[in-house]
């Protein structure tokens, strides 16, 4: 079971992409598994409900805060079942979101103040976990180590769910940006050096791409240009990417 913990800023953006059937055949019957409040508007199962209703349901807190809310507000966690392990129903793919949340700090259980989320699933194999980073007393969630913390509890659930187990971390990581590149991101006004952004816009597409075409076009959504190394066959042997935003 492979979780994989991103953070982007526009919360309508992500469901538009959930839900999407049209162009992407791996997305069947998009919808709600579980939410912060059973009652949130779920396109996917009422007709009255909207894209705008939902997003604006999760970004109540985030919209208090106005200027002084984070600007990658959008906690996004995809959580994948290995392949050949077995389908997990609706109900125990809420119990795994659940955990998940708790165990990362962003939705600790009984905790009546934590963030607002939902967990939607469009394909037999996974979920995607949304959640906004502002409590409901206007505080930061305690998410640090967010990623070691849900790949953790995700090695429990394996063993309890009779899913394949994966091997722990070896506790390698991507090397830290430098000091130049730092500066750079403050230059231009970002939060994270542009190498943090391009790894972070390719973890995303990984998780949420179903072929090879569709990883293309989500990095390309998210302004990274590809130069692709075409083989005489037509087959992509390599590919570079950069930020163009």
């Amino acid at each position: 079971m492979v979780p994989d913990v991103s953070r982007g800023s526009r919360t309508i953006g992500l469901l538009h992409y959930l839900y999407r059937t049209s162009d992407i055949e791996a997305h069947v019957d998009p919808h709600i598994v579980a939410a912060y409040d059973p009652f949130v508007p779920d396109p996917g199962r009422y007709p009255d409900a909207t894209f705008s209703n939902l997003a604006a349901d999760l970004d109540q807190w985030v919209n208090a805060l106005g200027d002084k809310a984070p600007k990658k507000h959008v906690w996004h966690c995809p959580v994948r079942t290995a392949p050949g392990d077995r389908h997990l129903s609706d109900d125990e793919w809420a119990t795994v979101a659940r955990r998940v949340l708790s165990a990362t700090g962003i939705a600790p259980e009984d905790d009546d103040q934590a963030c607002r989320w939902i967990a939607v699933r469009h394909a037999p194999d996974h979920i995607h976990i949304v959640a906004t980073l502002v409590r409901a007393d206007r505080t930061r969630p305690r998410h640090h180590n967010d990623g070691t913390r849900a790949q953790a509890e995700c090695r429990k659930i394996e063993k309890e769910f009779g899913l394949h187990r994966l091997k722990e971390g070896d506790g390698t990581a991507a090397k830290r940006p430098t000091s130049a590149e730092r500066h750079k991101a403050e230059r231009l006004g970002q939060e994270d050096a542009s190498r943090e952004l391009l790894r972070e816009h390719v973890h995303h597409a990984l998780a949420g791409a179903a072929d090879e075409a569709e990883f293309f076009d989500l990095l390309a959504a998210e302004g990274v240009r590809i130069n692709k190394r075409i083989a005489p066959s037509g087959d992509v042997l390599g590919y570079k990417g950069r930020n163009s935003r």
